[in-house]
């Protein structure tokens, strides 16, 4: 068997993947580099140079202090791979991690997928009911939660015939159950059977109807991501120099992938913050001399703005990055010149692609854009109406991606990913957008509904149905309301059926939702909710209604 794995090695590492680009044409913009990545499972690609990094420190909880070196951590990994196999886990089955940042995610992404299972990532603030939706869809069999999410977990798998077990991970609860061995094969936990288009990851997308998606997300997806990203023209990282301070959400595509999985591929110190708490990440920052911090942009806001940040030494700051939604020009150059920066960086992507598409180029300050696509990537914007590219700088478009990190499709949803995917491999990113002469991409609308709160995904047809099983309510409308560097809440549109007062709807739907899906924009009490010719809400003739 040992031979057979160690060949089983060689082809993995041998066979490469060579994504090329396109020439650039009139109607495509793509990145000038290709990457190279190895025909293997998305742990290996990671933890394939943990042993020339083995007395580096890889984790630290940013809460206790806590640390381990890499070679910790690849011990740590196998262990909980030989665990997950006594306790019934095999290659296909899924996993579901739920709660609030911990340094035991790594462990349980890189054990799980290793031997061939797939990781569905559940957003803590999701209530019981709203994470069984998850667990069914995804077919979740083995949950792994933080304290704080712990009975949750618990009350929904009391709901479910698909997973059977609940585990703690935080404060090294689930490791206290593991033998330990000195002797560790840093490749025998690995499965090599697993393909490149075998699924690794399914984060949930809200979509625009119904209940949120979950999105299939390959091996080979992932490490064409993580080679992307690592490239010198997107987020290179030294393990000498970068200490990444990462506090977005890891149950987040965004804080998963380029918080916690890429600077662990590239050798360098993950201090992990439970979630941004303003001052405990000053702190991590002063104490660690953290280089790299993914921002939304409410936490560009605070540093921008708020006189708690001048009490605390932030210059080791070099290269913090932003998503989620567009920066302004003016909060950012503030954010900029109030910690001395060079600048600060943007970028565009979602959970459909592993999630980063295009980012500024190093040195770029052009603040507002999102940049250009990384390489192996080409993009384009198409009349929505016409469906005809788009071949002139400042004409708006809906940006369509083609590139390896677009994901396999919706799981169980072949129609919904037909409606995104085209026969040709372009993705539908559902966004307006424009670009330059130059070539830069700008974001200003998006064709889906989706309503974006601080990063989160909202899906307005999720709150009219729920608001639609109120006895008094005869028709619902949910839009976005702006309310500054937050992005959007949700402001709902309300037909009556009988008397209800505006907290007694709020209420109802908030005590059925998780906080960030919350109706904080109100109620607003109509007599007509404006629909097409075939009964879809007409979301933008309801905006001018909110003056």
């Amino acid at each position: 068997m040992k031979y057979i794995r160690t060949f089983r090695r060689f082809l993995c590492t041998t066979n490469l993947r060579v994504y090329h680009q396109v020439i650039w044409t009139r109607c495509f913009h793509t990145s000038p580099f290709s990457i190279t990545t190895p025909c293997t499972n998305v742990a290996e690609f990671i933890m394939k140079d943990f042993g020339r990094f083995s007395n580096k420190t890889a984790l630290i909880d940013g809460k206790t202090g806590k640390n381990i070196s890499y070679s910790e951590l690849e011990n740590d990994v196998i262990r909980y791979a030989d665990f997950f196999r006594r306790v019934g886990m095999r290659s296909g089955d899924v996993v579901c991690i739920c709660g609030s940042n911990t340094i035991e995610f790594a462990h349980v992404f890189l054990a799980a997928t290793g031997i061939g299972a797939t990781v569905t990532i559940a957003n803590g603030q999701l209530t019981s009911r709203e994470l069984l939706d998850q667990i069914t869809i995804s077919k979740a069999k083995f949950v792994f939660a933080t304290d704080d999410t712990f009975r949750k977990c618990q009350e929904a798998l009391q709901m479910t015939n698909y997973s059977k077990n609940v585990f703690r991970i935080d404060h090294g609860k689930l490791s206290t159950m593991l033998s330990y061995s000195t002797h560790v094969d840093s490749s025998a936990f690995l499965n090599y059977d697993v393909s490149d288009d075998d699924v690794a990851l399914v984060p949930f997308s809200s979509g625009t109807t119904g209940l949120p998606k979950g999105v299939e997300l390959s091996h080979g997806n992932l490490t064409a991501q993580l080679s992307q990203i690592r490239h010198p023209s997107v987020l290179p990282l030294t393990p000498e120099d970068d200490r990444v301070i990462t506090m977005l959400p890891m149950v987040h595509i965004a804080g998963l992938v380029i918080g916690l999985l890429n600077p662990l591929a590239q050798g360098a110190t993950v201090v992990i913050l439970p979630k941004f708490a303003p001052e405990d990440f000053l702190k991590a920052v002063e104490k660690y001399k953290g280089t790299f911090s993914l921002l939304a942009p409410p936490v560009v806001n605070f540093l921008a703005t708020d006189p708690m940040v001048d009490k605390y030494d932030l210059s080791s700051l070099r290269d913090p990055y932003s998503g989620a939604s567009t920066l302004g020009k003016e909060l950012t150059e503030k954010m900029v010149q109030r910690l001395k920066l060079d600048g600060i960086r943007q970028g565009y992507g979602m959970s459909e692609t592993s999630p980063v598409v295009m980012t500024d180029p190093p040195g770029y300050k052009q603040y507002g854009s999102i940049g250009r696509p990384i390489p192996a990537t080409t993009t384009k914007l198409v009349d929505p109406n016409s469906g005809n590219d788009i071949t002139k700088p400042g004409e708006h478009g809906e940006i369509w991606v083609k590139g390896p990190q677009v994901m396999k499709g919706y799981l169980g949803q072949s129609q919904s990913t037909q409606d995104v995917i085209t026969s040709d491999g372009w993705f539908k990113t559902g966004d307006i957008g424009y670009f330059d002469k130059d070539g830069n991409y700008f974001v200003v609308d998006r064709i889906k509904d989706v309503i974006k709160y601080k990063g989160y995904q909202i899906a307005p047809a999720y709150l009219e149905n729920i608001l639609m099983s109120h006895p008094s309510v005869r028709e619902a409308a949910v839009i976005g309301e702006p309310v500054g560097v937050y992005g959007e809440v949700p402001r709902a549109y309300v037909i009556p059926s009988s008397p209800v007062s505006e907290e007694t709807l709020i209420n109802y739907v908030n005590k059925q939702v998780a906080p960030y899906r919350r109706l904080r924009g109100g109620v607003v009490f109509t007599t007509e909710i404006p629909k097409s010719p075939s009964g879809k809400i007409l979301r933008r003739l309801i905006r001018p209604q909110q003056t």
